[in-house]
């Protein structure tokens, strides 16, 4: 993919403003020094800077869109650590479909379970890449569809589930329709739990984050469609480990 010199500054900018999030959802859970890394979901590098930064030995990023190495690898120049660049690959694909990577430390994911089609066999997937013995999976995915700002969208808190779907389409871009109607998988906690289930994963923690608009819920009650649960429409994200029992 042509890099542009202003798509090249904006990204990079945009991969640079995530330490804050990484830090609080990943930076107490794990020391990332001279660990391997495997990061499902890389897109333009935002993880992969992140931990490059933490002093990660190597980190391996793997997503559907074709690779681009030039954002990481100019973010790193702006900050004097061009010399990192040695230390990650990007692979097009996912945990199911990517050649054979070898074994991490460490597996995370943030913010890409909610896209994800096949929860339970892209969770299977992960098992090739972690040692017998030890090895980890963190995963941080916000917001859920049911959430205030599920539909991902430039509207309003829920108003994907209280307004028409015309309605909707009419304000956003082309764009921004299609990723809202093909990019996302409608999971709910329980859902998400069952795929770990099925998976054969120990939950080793489990954290979610209450919606932010939770004060209108109230409001909005009656707008929405029936049958619809509290817990789904109040839960943006969740947080947890995971391991397969031979990691224990």
């Amino acid at each position: 993919m042509p890099v542009d010199a202003k798509m090249l500054g904006e990204i990079t900018a945009y991969i640079r403003r995530w330490d804050d999030h990484l830090d609080l959802y990943f930076g107490g859970k794990f020391d990332l020094g001279g660990k391997r890394l495997l990061v499902v979901g890389s897109g333009w590098g935002t993880e992969v800077l992140w931990a490059l930064r933490k002093g990660a030995a190597h980190v391996t990023g793997i997503d559907p869109r074709d690779d681009e190495r030039a954002f990481v690898e100019q973010a790193l120049a702006e900050e004097g650590l061009a010399h990192l660049a040695e230390r990650f690959t990007l692979h097009q694909g996912t945990a199911p479909t990517v050649d054979d990577l070898g074994t991490f430390d460490l597996i995370l994911s943030n913010n890409v379970f909610e896209h994800i089609d096949g929860l339970s066999a892209n969770l299977v997937a992960l098992e090739r890449f972690l040692p017998d013995r030890g090895g980890r999976i963190f995963i941080f995915t916000d917001p859920l569809f049911y959430a205030s700002a599920g539909h991902h969208l430039p509207i309003g808190p829920w108003e994907h589930l209280t307004t028409s779907q015309e309605a909707v389409r009419d304000r956003v871009s082309s764009r921004q329709w299609r990723e809202y109607r093909n990019g996302l998988n409608g999971m709910t906690i329980t859902v998400f739990l069952e795929a770990v289930r099925e998976a054969g994963l120990i939950l080793l923690d489990l954290g979610i984050r209450p919606d932010p608009n939770i004060e209108r819920f109230v409001a909005n009650r009656k707008a929405f469609p029936p049958g619809l649960k509290p817990m789904d429409l109040c839960l943006s994200g969740i947080s947890c480990t995971l391991a397969f029992p031979h990691n224990i």
